[in-house]
């Protein structure tokens, strides 16, 4: 299996620079193999310290630092300290996931090995290469900062706040890995003549979205005796909703005497009061046991004629609609949560996704997932400070729930 690598290219000002005496104190490399990662950092002729999730694990003279215990597709923290005569003089923090040996080919951002590097001198994300896709348009705070052919971005103007990064490619569905790609591609074409709303080579696209929420260096970048671990989350609540933004929407099946449904007639919004289907999850890590309670609801649908009379009104069934929790060690949890429900009053394409969490006690969180392109797509958390949005897709044609149109993959963290 090959290994994932971040390896900053260095400037020609830089190349000039004695090995000693670096420009900057960064790390120069990451590398991931199957039970290790191994990272690299500039000589400045001092002591280092690295720690693993506050832990001290290795301290003195090396530039170098080898973990041989990780857990496949685990998320980690490390930081290092520069010290000289006794102090702490630069910090860096690092956050990274060890590689999974077998990816999932359905959801296949879920075990992506993603590197986060903030420094005072630099924000740095690497990430795996994701097949088929060709090049990566990186967004900073909602605003094209680069498009780039490489799988890694370095920003040097590192703004003391909260910041947002976004990733965005595309591939062919044919190069999906999932056994029923080459089905989706070929389909996808003929499902494409039937929707207006978007083109031929969207219906056959596959979009993948990376979200990254960095936190304040000037509070990642502390010594660990000046660091304070934060206030540990009591509750973490998720919400994800499916909604149809149009108040009336024409029925794709033409052959149908159901000729409009009513749709949601509303925009994103976290308390929107109308939806096709919803799913709250609680965790609460004050309570014995740390309990997951799971609520699913579904709207009314309906349907008028073509007089534009109502016909009739039914709620679909959410059955298949569940909830299955993953890691559990009293620090996070994680679930796995499915959704697959239909029309309940003609015959239609289920609206399917998949998200896989994670939500840690000391305040980050990983979620990633997949769903059709259609309806509208929203999903929110909330740590104790209200609903805060971690995805939002608009829909691009209710033809875009069949299961011969390609996904949408996504996935959503922060290092704070």
């Amino acid at each position: 299996m090959e290994d994932s690598r971040y390896s900053e290219q260095q400037t020609t000002a830089q190349k000039g620079v004695s090995r000693l005496e670096p420009e900057k104190f960064e790390i120069r490399s990451v590398t991931h193999h199957p039970g290790l990662i191994t990272f690299e950092w500039d000589d400045t002729g001092d002591h280092y310290r690295v720690y693993k999730e506050g832990e001290l694990r290795q301290e003195g003279p090396v530039c170098d630092y080898t973990d041989e215990n990780v857990k496949d597709g685990k998320m980690y923290h490390y930081s290092i300290e520069r010290i000289r005569n006794g102090r702490t003089e630069d910090v860096i923090m690092m956050q990274t996931s060890a590689m999974k040996r077998k990816k999932d080919a359905h959801n296949p951002l879920r075990y992506l090995v993603f590197t986060t590097i903030v420094a005072k001198s630099q924000v740095a994300l690497s990430w795996e290469k994701i097949p088929g896709a060709e090049t990566y348009s990186i967004f900073k705070n909602g605003e094209l900062a680069e498009e780039t052919g490489d799988c890694f971005f370095i920003d040097r103007d590192v703004p003391d706040e909260r910041t947002y990064y976004m990733i965005r490619t595309s591939r062919p569905a044919r190069k999906a890995e999932e056994p029923m790609s080459a089905g989706k591609s070929i389909l996808g074409r003929i499902a494409g003549k039937f929707n207006p709303e978007s083109s031929t080579q969207e219906d056959v696209t596959e979009e993948f979205w990376i979200t990254k929420v960095i936190g304040q260096p000037s509070k990642l970048l502390l010594p660990v005796e000046e660091w304070r671990e934060p206030e540990p989350v009591e509750r973490w609540r998720l919400r994800y909703t499916t909604f149809l933004e149009e108040e009336f929407i024409s029925n794709p099946n033409v052959l149908s005497p159901n000729r409009t449904f009513k749709g949601d007639g509303r925009d994103f919004d976290a308390e929107g009061e109308t939806f096709r289907t919803r799913g709250d999850v609680t965790l609460s890590y004050r309570d014995p046991g740390y309990p997951l309670v799971f609520r699913k609801e579904a709207g009314k649908t309906v349907a008028y004629g073509l007089s534009g009379n109502q016909r009739e009104e039914g709620t679909a069934s959410i059955d298949d609609f569940t909830i299955e929790p993953l890691e559990h060690d009293g620090s996070e949890f994680g679930f796995e949560m499915k959704h697959s429900v239909g029309n309940p009053l003609t015959p239609a394409p289920l609206i399917d996704y998949e998200i896989h969490a994670v939500l840690r006690r000391h305040g980050t969180y990983h979620v990633t997932g997949y769903h059709d392109q259609a309806p509208h797509h929203e999903v929110y958390l909330d740590n104790g400070d209200g609903w805060m949005p971690i995805h939002r897709a608009a829909s691009k044609g209710l033809a875009h729930m069949s299961e011969v149109i390609a996904y949408q993959h996504w996935i959503t963290s922060n290092l704070e």
